[in-house]
């Protein structure tokens, strides 16, 4: 097995995805370049604390809200190939910008969550994407025991939340989450890859509160820019 791990790493050797230097093993980014890589800054983080942040997503039942990277060069790039065009050898960087950051997190925040909730998609599309980009990007970093695959279920099939105004991304996601569980007195952190608004996780986290849950904090790989958001609600 390992023969043919080296000999189709010599064949196909790997790069970094940001500097395009070669890499010994498949990890998406090297060293230099994750030392480097724009890291939306945790030095208070509660970014719903950061008043710049927080006056851009409406997330009124969150209490918190973590964020790897803003919505924008190689981060864009990574996750719209990876998420559209299933060009999984994004992958690998991605997770490593979400390890890095989270390893902070963990260390400077004080928030522990009880149970952690990939928000996930309507059965539909998951059957026409083929998988849950949220899911095999933050899945490995997670404990185990503390993540919940069916807690939260999308019960209205919705439409792509791109290319919607503010008031159609509300409406849009209005009644589009049921809880199956008791999530009474749990902290609960819920999980996506790209928040623009806010209102589809803030409806999840409204129908996780509807369940009893006590403090609800939001995760994202990333966060769209505000001069992004002026855009697409026009």
């Amino acid at each position: 097995m390992s023969l043919l791990r080296n000999l189709a790493d010599a064949l196909f050797p790997s790069h970094c995805h940001m500097c395009h230097n070669p890499l010994s093993s498949n990890e998406g980014i090297c060293q230099f370049c994750l030392s480097d890589f724009p890291f939306i800054s945790l030095e208070q983080p509660n970014l719903l604390f950061q008043p710049d942040i927080a006056r851009m997503f409406n997330l009124p039942h969150c209490h918190g809200l973590l964020a790897c990277a803003w919505y924008q060069g190689a981060m864009k790039q990574w996750l719209s190939e990876f998420k559209f065009t299933k060009q999984s050898h994004y992958q690998t960087a991605i997770n490593a910008v979400i390890a890095t950051q989270l390893a902070h997190f963990e260390s400077t925040s004080t928030f522990s969550p009880d149970v952690y909730i990939i928000l996930p998609l309507h059965k539909n599309r998951l059957i026409h994407r083929g998988f849950n980009q949220v899911a095999q990007t933050w899945l490995s970093h997670l404990p185990h025991t503390k993540v919940s695959t069916d807690t939260l279920r999308r019960i209205n099939a919705t439409k792509a939340q791109s290319g919607l105004s503010l008031n159609q991304r509300k409406q849009n996601v209005k009644r589009a989450f049921g809880v199956k569980q008791n999530l009474q007195g749990k902290k609960v952190a819920i999980i996506d890859d790209v928040i623009t608004t806010g209102s589809t996780i803030n409806a999840a986290a409204k129908a996780c509160y509807a369940a009893g849950a006590d403090e609800i904090w939001a995760y994202a790989t990333a966060l769209t820019p505000l001069h992004s958001q002026s855009v697409s609600k026009k």
